[in-house]
């Protein structure tokens, strides 16, 4: 008999689960381990990587950079002189199925090359408002108004990506909206 109860004890049956990366920067967790930083140093994250941004663009294109940095109590704004950040490289920065790097294929002194700075500023202004999250960027005569939200039933962003007419021709300037500082530390 004690034989029978050896052949019947239940066996441990493991199931692999799948876990999307589309919100992999859609939290204080993941964007803590993404920027390397806590979110009461969020707000200086967006700043450094909006002038490193900057920076490069103006490098790249040989331009001495001219960059003005406006922080306010609803939005953090930076407008540069580069020249502009094309259409093209704002929706690859909206793709969270992808990264998106003009430098991670290439061995040299860059400011980054994660290819996730423009990812980690849409979603930051979520992830401390918990509902969504703007930042307007104009360039190259476009305005993108991008909102962030999330899908919770589904575990996948969702983005609202409205383009209009910009004066902006030459130059970037990007506006993050930035939701109630207060969320910060709660």
């Amino acid at each position: 008999m004690h034989g029978n109860l050896a052949t019947s004890r239940p066996v441990l049956e493991r199931i692999a689960f799948k876990t999307s990366r589309l919100l992999d920067f859609a939290s204080r967790k993941e964007l803590t381990a993404q920027t390397g930083h806590e979110p009461e140093y969020w707000p200086l994250v967006i700043l450094k990587e909006l002038v490193d941004n900057s920076l490069d663009a103006c490098e790249e294109a040989g331009i001495a950079p001219d960059i003005l940095v406006q922080v306010d109590n609803d939005a953090i704004t930076v407008v540069d002189n580069g020249p502009g950040l094309p259409t093209k490289t704002v929706e690859g920065a909206l793709d969270f199925s992808i990264r998106v790097s003009s430098r991670d294929a290439y061995v040299s002194p860059t400011r980054g090359a994660q290819g996730n700075a423009l990812k980690t500023v849409f979603t930051i202004p979520f992830v401390i408002d918990g509902e969504r999250g703007r930042v307007e960027i104009d360039a190259c005569g476009v305005r993108h108004d991008v909102e962030f939200r999330v899908d919770r039933i589904r575990q996948e962003p969702v983005i609202n990506h409205a383009k209009a007419q910009s004066s902006v021709k030459s130059g970037t300037r990007i506006r993050v909206l930035w939701p109630d500082l207060a969320k910060l530390n709660g």
